[in-house]
Order: C-alpha cells, then structure tokens, then sequence
C-alpha cells in the first residue's frame, strides 16, 4: 500500500514514516503533488493551523475517494476553523478548533483516551499527546474516541462512508497501541 504525507514543510515526519513500515505500508512525503498514485493520504501533526491550511486545500478534492488519515494539526484541519490563527480548514466535520484548558500547555504525555461510537479505529488506553488546540467532545456521531482534560476533547473522528479518519494523538509515538491504530488505518483503507 502506497500512503502519501503531505509535507507542510515544518516539524519532523521521520518517526510517521518509520511507523507506517513498521504496519505495513510504503509511504512518501508529498507538497501535494502525487496524490493521485496513492492509496490513502496522511495529515501529519505538527506545524501551526494557518501554514497547514494553505497546503491542505489540496486534499479536499479526495475526499470520498482516498482514505485520509489526520494526525494531531491533521485532524484539527478537518474542521471548519481554528483559533490558533487564520485560514480555513477543511470543513469535513463541523466545528471550530479551541485553545484546549488543562493544567499544563502545551498539553503533553500519555492520556487515558476513551473510545465512542462504532468506527474502531481506536481501542481504550493510554497514547500520547502533544498539543495546545483541540476539538471539544460533544457526541457528535463522527467522534470516535475522547479524552479528559479539565473539559472533555475529542481525540478521534471517523467518517467511514468517505473513508476519512483522524486522531489527536500521534499513533507513531504511542508504542503498540499507536502502532495498531495505522494498522486498522491500513485495513480501512484497503476496503
């Protein structure tokens, strides 16, 4: 399987690619061109709301057509907007991107996460987490697994039907657990 990452041209995607081989997959890293060769599509996390926003726009087209996978800022793009700064994001799920309330920010280390809903994706346990923004949890259908925080977050979404996912913590630095959750991707992503 061939995943393409989109390269917002800040922060290290070394230990996604090293992840995705360790699942199973060959990965490339793209600034949107060659999306069409792909099998799915990774958002990766790192960067701020406003630079990833203006590269991201070049997904949007496959959407429904390749699986796509957001990873932290990647599935915060999958919203509406952010307050983290300018620019529009993706608007696959409705919503606005906060600045999270916890006790230390940037939140960062390992968090109990809960999983909703039917997608799958994510199994209850601890993964790690690295971030100042978030999504609040609300039960929406497309929330696949949560966490608390002095507020309840949404820590993964799943829109099965357009084969889009995403999670709020990096799967490639939360061990096993991570390492299963870009395998299910992969399965998913197969179908």
């Amino acid at each position: 399987m061939k995943i393409a990452i989109l390269d917002y041209t800040v922060g290290n995607i070394g230990s996604l690619i090293s992840a995705l081989r360790r699942a199973g997959a060959e990965a490339f890293i793209s600034k949107g061109e060659g999306l069409g060769e792909a099998d799915a599509v990774i958002l990766p996390g790192v960067g701020t709301f406003s630079v990833a926003s203006r590269l991201a726009a070049v997904v949007k087209g496959y959407a429904g057509s390749k699986p796509m996978l957001g990873i932290c800022l990647g599935m915060q793009l999958f919203f509406d907007s952010s307050e983290e700064g300018e620019g529009q994001g993706l608007s696959f799920f409705p919503g606005r991107v906060v600045r999270i309330d916890a006790e230390r920010i940037p939140h960062i280390g390992w968090e109990l996460t809960s999983a909703a809903g039917t997608c799958g994706l994510v199994d209850r346990g601890y993964y790690y987490y690295l971030h100042s923004y978030g999504v609040e949890a609300g039960g929406a259908p497309y929330e696949a697994a949560y966490i608390e925080l002095r507020r309840r977050y949404v820590a993964a979404v799943c829109d099965e039907g357009r084969g889009i996912y995403g999670v709020q913590f990096h799967p490639e630095r939360s061990g096993r657990r991570g390492l299963e959750v870009l395998r299910r991707f992969l399965k998913l992503a197969r179908t």
